[in-house]
């Protein structure tokens, strides 16, 4: 009677299992615009992303562009794209740059093809470099971009219903090209952004610290990628004059970090003390208009190419 009775509750739960991962599966297939990607990371930017990387395939990548939102939403594909290779915006949100190293190992094994990757910064991402620079379980991201398992192995995995039906209530709002909190992506894994005017009042940003942690994560990085015949390039972005004005201490340090960077042999385009860049061309401190955003690229894809 007992195993009777646990038999059938096995079966029970193992068919609720399947009717809730078909469930999973026709949503994804269904409903792809408003259903929210798994959550195999904790960050909705990053799920994202891996949501991009497994719907772009197996086409290769050449150029890989590798940050926290400061390469995220400021770099333009199109003036890459002249070289004749594949161009992909690998950034995401929130990263520091041991998080950053942790991730471009991650796109080095998706990708072997990578001959050169470029690097947008500022000085948020050289603070908080605390941790193993873990941000998800790098076997089941790449299980899932590579699409080894069903779609919805991760949905049951990553079981969230109450963080799945609350990003698909917002999943519209924040589809909105252009949408400077928005997650909406480019063919090249870009999130273009701008601001109303009237936001660009707020810095967002207070004094920065530069930690030597966050130093000697990117050291490591560099070492990583030369082991590999990868070519590296630091690119240090304006920054908003008002900001600059505000803070000098860290723009100084944003010198230093340029500084510990060359002398050991990063390449850096520093544009971090660019006044060609007014207030007009920043929504916050760090983050740049994309008319702006547009025409750092081209100079960053002039020098490089």
């Amino acid at each position: 009677m007992i195993n009777r009775y646990i038999l059938s509750v096995a079966l029970g739960l193992v068919l609720t299992g399947g009717v809730i991962a078909a469930s999973f599966t026709a949503a994804e297939s269904l409903w792809r615009d408003r259903m929210p990607p798994p959550a195999i990371s904790g960050s909705i930017a990053t799920d994202e992303k891996l949501r991009y990387l497994r719907q772009r395939g197996d086409e290769p990548v050449d150029v890989l562009a590798v940050g926290s939102s400061i390469t995220w939403k400021h770099l333009d594909g199109a003036p890459f794209d002249a070289r004749g290779g594949h161009f992909v915006n690998g950034g995401t949100a929130y990263l520091r740059i041991h998080e950053t190293r942790t991730l471009t190992r991650f796109y080095l094994d998706l990708y072997p093809g990578i001959s050169h990757v470029v690097m947008l910064s500022a000085l948020p991402d050289f603070s908080g470099c605390t941790g193993d620079g873990s941000i998800m379980d790098l076997d089941d991201a790449r299980a899932y971009v590579r699409g080894d398992r069903p779609v919805a192995y991760f949905y049951m995995r990553y079981f969230a219903p109450l963080r799945y039906a609350m990003q698909a209530r917002r999943r519209e709002q924040q589809q909105v090209p252009f949408d400077g909190f928005g997650y909406w992506m480019d063919e090249h894994g870009t999130t273009p952004s701008t601001r109303p005017t009237d936001a660009n009042d707020e810095l967002r940003y207070e004094e920065l610290p530069l930690e030597p942690a966050c130093l000697e994560a990117l050291d490591q990085l560099e070492a990583e990628l030369a082991a590999r015949g990868i070519d590296f390039t630091l690119v240090l972005t304006p920054v908003a004059p008002r900001y600059s004005g505000l803070y000098p201490r860290t723009v100084r340090a944003m010198d230093d970090a340029a500084r510990f960077a060359r002398t050991h042999g990063i390449r850096v385009l520093d544009y971090s003390h660019d006044k060609t860049y007014g207030n007009s061309d920043f929504w916050d401190a760090f983050h740049m208009q994309w008319p702006a955003a547009k025409r750092l690229s081209r100079e960053v894809a002039e020098t490089l190419l």
